[in-house]
């Protein structure tokens, strides 16, 4: 496989990245779908209502743009710069694990630095518009910002070489985290959230909540940033751990 991939025509992987970055834009849609009608999930922000334009040439955008960050690490693959390996095992693990939690805090640190005061309004306002969120809110991003983390990833990969089956986890962890935190409900039953372990492993519920109040809950996977930098919802353990979670009321 990495042998094909190596000999490709730009032209036609070009096309293979946007077709890739489609079906996980559908995919994504699909999970959030099916996320939305599981038993006991509850809506915490009002139903979104019809897609909007605004969202759809968004998520088009960023689909765009990562097909493009997709093609700039074959690239980089190529030219020698990332390095992939085939390895499987425990090692695998262990490497998706060091990616989960190095892309957390840089997400976290970038997060934190779009939410300032002079970068909000004119680049992750156009995010937070869509308050009431939907599945495919993940991907309405300003272009600055899906450059932003395609250009971290890459980084993060030409820095120490990772197993594509490390990449492929990470992949499928950052697309189920991102969708069920758009979802606007909590489909997490209660004995679930309520567990100690999601203290720190970041819920529905938290991404939810930073959509409400956008100054809190700067965190994707884990709360530990937002624990350690006090930017975490105050009452947001309470809510966790609640039979049944409180809706939120938005701000904009």
């Amino acid at each position: 496989m990495l042998e094909f991939l190596e000999t490709m025509h730009p032209g036609w992987f070009a096309l293979l990245a946007l077709a890739e970055n489609i079906l996980l834009v559908g995919v994504g849609a699909l999970l959030g779908y099916v996320a939305l009608r599981l038993p006991g999930a509850r809506r915490l922000t009002p139903d979104p209502g019809p897609v909007s334009g605004l969202e759809l040439a968004l998520v088009a955008g960023t689909t765009v743009l990562n097909a493009a960050v997709t093609v700039a690490g074959w690239w980089l693959w190529k030219a020698g710069v990332i390095v992939l390996t085939t390895d499987l095992g425990l090692g695998t693990l262990a490497e998706l694990v060091v990616l989960v939690m190095v892309m957390d805090v840089l997400m976290y640190a970038g997060h934190a630095t779009v939410h300032l005061r002079v970068l909000f309004p004119w680049v992750h306002r156009l995010h937070h518009v869509f308050a009431d969120a939907r599945p495919i809110t993940l991907f309405a991003l300003h272009p600055f910002e899906a450059i932003g983390f395609g250009a971290m990833w890459l980084v993060v990969l030409a820095v120490h070489p990772f197993s594509i089956g490390a990449l492929a986890a990470y992949t499928a962890l950052n697309l189920i985290f991102g969708i069920l935190g758009h979802l606007g409900v909590e489909p997490l039953p209660q004995r679930v959230r309520g567990n100690v372990v999601f203290r720190w492993i970041a819920t529905p519920t938290m991404h939810v909540g930073h959509h409400a109040e956008p100054r809190w809950n700067l965190g994707f996977y884990t709360t530990i940033w937002d624990r350690l930098f006090h930017t975490l919802e105050p009452g947001y353990d309470l809510r966790r751990t609640a039979p049944v979670p409180e809706p939120y009321r938005l701000t904009t």
